[in-house]
């Protein structure tokens, strides 16, 4: 028997409704199943008393479903139209830079543009500018911060998904569908009631339904099946007081969201076995896409957080180079007015404690005691509330799975490895506090425990040639399973670093274009709207193309972007990337102080036990005394060399006088690599100037394995010497031996740990609490760990 469709879509947001609307066009049959509710003018929640009250996904499919999981906080969006929903109307083309790598053949941001394009026009996105309302006070306090930061040729207006028209007016757009003009009553993200924003319920579904497809609401997939041909999918009723049902489809596209894709798939494959041949690599590539929030009260001007789009302005902040780069964007954000009173329970000086935070009935309790104070906050406190998103390039290392025990969704990510781009963007958070005259706040998940919140999810069903290295083709098709596809941001293979509406979309308008090519036998199709689809225009003259760094002779004045251009098009980034912040980093220090011998011209020089032997008969002393820095404690543990700075004075005995000869900047490097896992190497390079007036080069390493017998103080305390002459490790030998740390100095050295760049006693101990822990989680994969491996 055929299926009843040609092609089933799951899920509507930017992949679902892009594939719906353009499987329609070319003539298939079209079935389409969401979880959430359908949304009509006028109808998302305004409860602000309870939370469970049309809120949350968990009761009664509301609009918001949260994961507080181990490793991650996810936000995500059920409803007729998926994220568009509550998302920030935000649509921003990544720099061509980020499809350098980690992208199938093919992707490249000039093959994709002419797809953005569509996007762009579906979608009739425009920036802030574009309003005869004029800008909103967050709008031009945020300009002004720029400029203050020295920020302002990185600063620009992004494209918003906004009907700027006039308000209270009704007309149809140009599906036909009944929109009004944006009132700026900044309700953005909890569901627009006057139907300004351009959700995708009004022209990708719209446009789907008008050409026949069939839309199921509150249908949660539970089950895909192979059939010959096609797929049977399972799904639970919720209109129907929770009855099972099913539908077969020749083709099926998950579009439910990177994070449920995801899972589904894996419960598929996992749990229920009826997809067992997904590849491996189904959960890994995930990525949070460097979400990060943060706050400020008390600002010395109003910011009137409620007046306007969520966001309006974005700054770029690049730092570094190659492996060690840092790129995010810093967005300002805002609340609707009723949330106003909830929001100062994340002020520092009135905050809930950790329990209350993470207690649901104490959270629905304050939001009931916060929202009967709204009228007094507002007057006092609400229009001096600010609010800031951020997002980057993250390391894309995260991996999605189930629990072996309780089979529940569980993410692993790497918060050290992403500390680094975590930390910047607290920095910048700062500067623009301290800017509005006031101190940056955070979600007290974050700065307690750790745990990163994310809109932007991202990856878990990544893009590859082969089922080895990702769960999709280049298509979107399941490697093993032709007619299962992937359209949504599961799909990506990296962080992308903006804002992902417009990316997802695209990729799906790329994707769903082969498919109908190849059903269709029709190599030439393209979608109807691809004609009026403008492309976007070059920068303004004066302005870079791209983010890629400019000359410096380049000049960057500020010029407002006009619609039909690419807002990051209109930045510039010098060569030395963008100004530092003046908010210090945490960083570390300590004082360590090693004594030993080392014998001149001692054969073969690698034979250190012997030449220590020698050096001790003939009194050659060699010693020094360094203080070891880690200016930035979260780049020295995310990087693989574990770097930091040695200065101090080193003495070998005729070379320099006795009191030594300055180290002349020292490189110590803790725990690199060396050619077994169980290994580990800790090096030592200290430059200094002899009395002969030449310079030379005490190397020195730590050799940490596990031989027999206890050897964990032997290793981390002895260091093989060499002293070359010349700044080079390719440097001639003059001496060698051993150089080792005594218990006393040890002990005295444990005292010399200093904390740098906070005066935050919570921020200090969890300082020493990751070097610490990270010091003695390697000694335990080179002592322990093989035992039990």
């Amino acid at each position: 028997m055929a299926p009843a469709y040609d092609a089933l879509v799951i899920g509507t947001g930017f992949g679902g409704a892009v594939a719906a609307c353009r499987l329609a066009q070319a003539g298939l049959s079209v079935r389409v199943l969401e979880r959430g509710l359908r949304y009509p003018k006028g109808s998302f929640p305004r409860d602000f008393e309870d939370p469970r009250n049309g809120w949350l996904w968990q009761h009664r499919q509301g609009l918001f479903d949260i994961k507080l999981l181990k490793g991650m906080s996810i936000v995500q969006s059920a409803g007729y139209g998926g994220g568009s929903l509550i998302y920030a109307n935000v649509h921003l083309r990544p720099p061509a830079e980020v499809f350098a790598s980690g992208w199938p053949e093919g992707y490249s941001r000039p093959a994709l543009d002419p797809y953005y394009d569509l996007v762009a026009h579906m979608l009739d996105v425009q920036p802030i500018t574009a309003s005869a309302r004029g800008l909103p006070t967050k709008t031009k306090r945020m300009q002004e911060v720029a400029k203050k930061l020295g920020r302002e040729a990185q600063f620009f207006h992004p494209n918003l998904a906004v009907r700027f028209a006039p308000a209270g007016e009704s007309l149809p757009n140009k599906f036909g569908v009944a929109q009004e003009g944006c009132n700026y009553c900044g309700e953005c993200d909890i569901g627009c009631n006057v139907r300004a924003k351009n959700t995708l319920d009004l022209n990708y579904l719209a446009v789907a339904e008008q050409q026949g497809a069939e839309v199921t609401t509150q249908a949660e997939v539970t089950r895909i099946e192979p059939l010959s041909p096609g797929y049977r999918v399972t799904f639970t009723d919720h209109a129907a007081a929770g009855m099972q049902r099913t539908v077969d489809a020749r083709r099926v596209f998950l579009c439910a969201g990177a994070v449920n894709t995801t899972e589904l798939l894996l419960r598929n494959r996992d749990v229920l076995g009826t997809l067992p041949e997904l590849s491996a690599r189904l959960g890994s590539h995930y990525s949070a896409n460097g979400d990060f929030l943060a706050f400020a009260f008390d600002t010395k001007e109003p910011w009137d957080p409620s007046v306007g789009p969520t966001i309006t302005t974005g700054m770029v902040v690049e730092e570094g180079t190659g492996k060690d780069k840092t790129w995010f964007l810093f967005q300002e954000g805002g609340h609707p007015a009723q949330a106003a009173g909830l929001m100062l329970a994340l002020d520092p000086d009135r905050a809930l404690s950790l329990p209350a935070d993470l207690l649901q009935r104490e959270l629905v309790k304050a939001l009931r005691l916060r929202s009967r104070e709204l009228a007094a906050i507002e007057n006092e406190r609400g229009r001096f509330q600010a609010v800031f998103l951020a997002m980057g390039r993250d390391k894309a290392n995260g991996r999605l799975s189930l629990s072996p025990v309780t089979r529940e969704l569980q993410v692993q990510w790497d918060v050290p490895a992403n500390l680094p781009l975590y930390r910047t963007q607290e920095q910048l958070c700062e500067d623009v506090a301290r800017a509005l005259g006031t101190r940056a706040a955070y979600n007290p998940l974050w700065e307690r425990l750790h745990l990163p919140v994310s809109v932007h999810n991202l990856g878990g069903c990544a893009m590859a040639e082969e089922a080895a290295y990702g769960v999709l083709n280049p298509e979107g098709e399941v490697h093993g399973y032709p007619g299962l596809y992937v359209f949504d941001g599961a799909a990506l293979p990296v962080g992308i670093g903006v804002n992902p509406s417009s990316s997802i979309a695209a990729v799906a308008e790329r994707n769903v274009e082969q498919v109908i090519r190849k059903v269709q036998d029709a190599p030439g199709w393209v979608a109807p709207e691809r004609a009026p689809a403008k492309p976007t225009r070059a920068a303004p003259r004066g302005f870079a193309q791209t983010t890629m760094r400019m000359p410096v002779e380049v000049e960057t004045p500020h010029m407002p972007v006009v619609p039909g251009t690419d807002p990051l098009g209109t930045v510039v980034v010098p060569p030395g990337g963008t100004v530092a912040s003046p908010t210090p980093v945490v960083g570390l220090r300590f004082t360590e102080r090693m004594k030993g011998f080392v014998q001149p011209a001692y054969l073969p020089s690698d034979d250190f036990a012997g030449a220590e032997r020698a050096a001790q008969r003939a009194g050659h002393v060699a010693d020094f005394v360094v203080t070891i820095t880690l200016p930035n404690l979260d780049r020295f543990l995310a990087q693989e060399s574990h770097g930091g700075i040695a200065q101090g004075t080193v003495h070998v005995h005729g070379l320099t006088p006795p009191g030594g000869s300055a180290v002349e900047n020292g490189v110590f490097n803790l725990f690199v690599d060396a050619e077994r896992f169980y290994q580990r190497r800790m090096l030592y390079l200290l430059p200094f100037t002899g009395m002969d007036g030449q310079p030379y080069l005490l190397d020195g390493y730590k050799e940490v394995r596990d031989d027999a017998g206890f050897d964990v103080w032997s290793d981390t305390s002895t260091l093989f010497t060499v002293v070359r002459r010349g700044t080079e490790r390719t440097a001639p030998v003059v001496s060698s031996g051993i150089i080792r740390l005594h218990l006393p100095d040890f002990l005295q050295q444990l005292t010399t740990f200093t904390v740098t760049g906070t005066a935050s006693p919570l921020k200090r101990a969890d300082a020493i609490r990751r070097f610490g822990g990270m010091f003695m989680g390697t000694l335990w994969d080179v002592f322990a760990r093989a035992k039990f491996d």
